[in-house]
């Protein structure tokens, strides 16, 4: 799992919705939702998050749905 430090996320942005961002597992989510309603989500890959509109998957995306939110 990759370690994002508080800061790093303090400042961190969503691309499609400008809203901050919270640590999933080995994911950012958007903490508004997007174009579809629901929070767009951004992987991490080698510790770096992957914020490109192109790889933003919905929560519809995620297979477990079952993930808590950690700040």
């Amino acid at each position: 799992m990759a370690n994002l430090t508080a800061d790093l996320l303090d400042v961190l942005r969503c691309p499609q919705t400008h809203s901050p961002l919270q640590r999933s597992g080995d994911e950012l989510v958007s903490t508004a939702p997007g174009p579809d309603g629901k929070p767009v989500r951004y992987g991490i890959e080698e510790g770096i998050p992957v914020l490109l509109p192109q790889a933003a998957k919905t929560s519809a995306d995620n297979t477990t749905g079952t993930e808590e939110l950690h700040p």
